[in-house]
């Protein structure tokens, strides 16, 4: 029953770690509480299915087009609308607009392709024995797609140009300008970066996870929540945060009712803010 416990605690962890690394880094880097974040995912699931379905593109084709979108988007919400209402200086309005933006997607994807639900073939048919449990290849698929995006993502801030200057303007914008540095760009492949993730989420668990227009509001609240408790801006926070979340969730699932699962996220949220409202890393230099 453990080795049950944590397999799952781990494949759930890491589709949370995949969402909530996107929405951290982009608060981390342009101080934005983007609410439109579990929109990426929800688009993402519906682009791909459109291309593969109804224009019958080929899977991975529909897949990466719908993600290479979704990213796009995120650089046209960072660079048009939520740029005005930063200079604007009222946080407020960054918040009820992205909130706002979400729901109107949602009612726009009601309109166009009902209430149904949809999913996607999986890349990966075939089920996969570990530790004595037997996964479905699509949760394995997702599972590894998620931690080798998180791999690369962390590879590309440590190694690469733009993932420094990324760094830089994370721990401070003014001097990261001094030295030359564009933040107008970074914030762009910033919010490229953190839409991509999202998509590439939704398209991960489209097939054992339904396409729904109500998935956005589960794909926000929790990768919000495991944000708070990994520490705001923090992506080592965040990683870790995600397989506590996800352990915490699966085990009162599996121990009490999975109709109280998303309890977890919003009780570890009130603890946190109460014991330590920096979250685990928050405020740790170098995480």
């Amino acid at each position: 029953m453990l080795l049950s416990l944590l397999v799952n605690s781990f494949l759930n962890g890491s589709i949370y770690m995949l969402l909530a690394v996107g929405f951290s880094l982009v608060f981390g880097v342009a101080g934005v509480v983007n609410l439109y974040h579990g929109a990426y995912y929800m688009l993402a699931g519906y682009l791909a299915y459109t291309m593969f379905s109804i224009w019958s593109f080929p899977l991975w084709l529909a897949c990466i087009v719908a993600v290479f979108l979704v990213g796009m988007l995120g650089v046209f919400i960072m660079r048009v609308p939520l740029a005005y209402l930063k200079n604007t200086k009222k946080e407020s309005s960054l918040l009820i607009f992205t909130l706002g933006a979400s729901y109107f997607t949602e009612y726009l994807l009601r309109l166009v392709f009902g209430a149904r639900h949809y999913s996607l073939p999986s890349f990966m048919r075939e089920s996969v024995s570990f530790l004595g449990e037997t996964i479905p290849g699509a949760r394995v698929f997702a599972t590894i797609t998620s931690v080798v995006c998180i791999v690369l993502t962390v590879l590309f801030l440590k190694t690469s140009r733009a993932g420094r200057e990324i760094v830089a303007t994370s721990q401070d914008r003014l001097g990261a300008e001094a030295v030359g540095i564009d933040t107008t760009r970074v914030f762009a492949i910033t919010a490229f970066i953190s839409a991509a993730l999202a998509g590439i989420a939704g398209v991960a668990v489209s097939p054992f996870l339904a396409i729904s227009p109500a998935m956005w509001l589960p794909a926000l609240i929790k990768p919000f929540s495991i944000v708070i408790l990994g520490g705001l801006g923090s992506i080592w926070g965040t990683i870790i945060a995600s397989f506590l979340m996800g352990f915490g969730e699966t085990l009162v699932a599996t121990y009490w009712t999975p109709n109280l699962r998303e309890i977890v996220f919003l009780v570890a949220v009130i603890i946190v803010l109460i014991i330590r409202p920096k979250g685990l890393l928050g405020g740790v230099k170098g995480a």
